[in-house]
């Protein structure tokens, strides 16, 4: 995978990340009070891993041409790494309340 093909990707993973983290701090309005605090609850637990692979994206960005071939799957599968924390973050937070999504 070459450098633009997985900040593209990258990219892309964010924005839906950051798309249901939007969607999260909207409901959490609309919810009664202890829904409302697991949501939040929820949201301070997702923003950081979020930030995080924004960091990982921004230090993949920050890589110099020359070096991409010596240090890409190392930073391949740091993304893939924090992709997946991301990831069971949300399945963690949705199964867990799967009321408020249907």
């Amino acid at each position: 995978m070459t450098k633009d093909e997985l900040l593209s990707k990258i990219q892309s993973s964010i924005d839906e990340q950051q798309a249901k983290l939007t969607e999260l701090k909207n409901r959490a309005k609309d919810e009664s009070h202890e829904a409302a605090n697991d949501i939040r609850a929820a949201i301070d637990e997702l923003e950081p891993k979020l930030e995080q692979a924004k960091a990982k994206a921004m230090e993949i960005a920050d890589t110099a041409d020359d070096k991409w071939d010596d240090v890409k799957d190392s930073l391949e599968a740091s993304w893939d790494e924090a992709s997946a924390k991301l990831e069971k973050g949300w399945d963690s937070f949705t199964s867990s309340v799967k009321s408020f999504f249907s």
